[in-house]
């Protein structure tokens, strides 16, 4: 997901565990919405977080993106091929159904707001102060490393492919074009890829050993971050309205 500049508000300065206990709760609630309006709710909540967080156009960017385009695919497939009796129309030997049209607009949401929360909890939290936080709670150095290195493994790949396809273009090989021209440009980068991000890991490996990653002492922190109390009140609160959210729920189902 890369470094990103934040704007900042209220919203964006919280701790980054905070802002996951708040993307959880999302999640939760995504989770247990089994009704089509409710999960539009969900999505419209999400979106309203987004704008008051002030990266609502990142946000949408970012969930189309990851999302969007799986998000269409199950519509079309669940709305022609989920077994269903109330005909919408047909398109050859294919209907659509609207029991189909239905299941698909529940698991496309679900998708969305999901994946909506997650996101925007990495818009408006860098990856570094997320496993720092976590880091301060109690995960291990090791474990907060393998965390950091996948978050930024596709924008790192994604950055050193740009590299080597402009070096392949330097060299006169045909890199614009139609998708197979693409396609045909692509393989030859594969292998400094992969080259370059084996010799990038070993890289890293003797540069956390020459600063004492492996030694067992407390470390100290070049950069540090801090819940401020208004953070310990949020996340209290969000926990009781998460318990609180989830016994409503049971005495629902049970009641209903």
């Amino acid at each position: 997901m890369g470094e990103i500049t934040l704007p900042k508000n209220r919203i964006t300065t919280l701790y980054p565990l905070t802002k996951c206990a708040f993307s959880l709760l999302i999640v939760l609630v995504a989770i247990t919405t089994f009704n089509i309006y409710g999960k539009l709710a969900i999505l419209a909540a999400i979106n309203l977080l987004a704008a008051l967080s002030g990266v609502w156009q990142l946000f949408n960017q970012r969930l189309f993106k990851s999302v969007g385009i799986l998000i269409v695919l199950i519509t079309l497939l669940q709305t022609f091929f989920y077994p269903g009796h109330d005909v919408l129309f047909a398109l050859g030997r294919f209907t659509a159904t609207r029991e189909g049209l239905t299941f698909a607009l529940k698991l496309g949401l679900n998708l969305a707001n999901i994946g909506g929360a997650i996101i925007w909890l990495f818009t408006v939290t860098t990856e570094k102060d997320f496993v720092l936080a976590l880091e301060k709670q109690g995960m291990s150095a090791k474990a907060s490393y393998v965390v950091l290195s996948t978050l930024q493994m596709v924008p790192v790949l994604k950055k050193q492919s740009q590299l080597i396809m402009k070096a392949q273009s330097a060299r006169g090989v045909e890199t614009e074009g139609n998708v197979f021209v693409r396609a045909k440009a692509f393989v030859p980068t594969l292998i400094p890829l992969v080259l370059s991000s084996i010799q990038g890991t070993e890289e890293r490996a003797l540069t956390l050993e020459a600063r004492g990653f492996s030694l067992d002492r407390p470390k100290t922190y070049y950069y540090d971050i801090h819940p401020e109390p208004r953070d310990k009140m949020l996340v209290t609160a969000t926990g009781i309205l998460a318990v609180a959210y989830v016994i409503g729920k049971v005495v629902y189902w049970l009641w209903v």
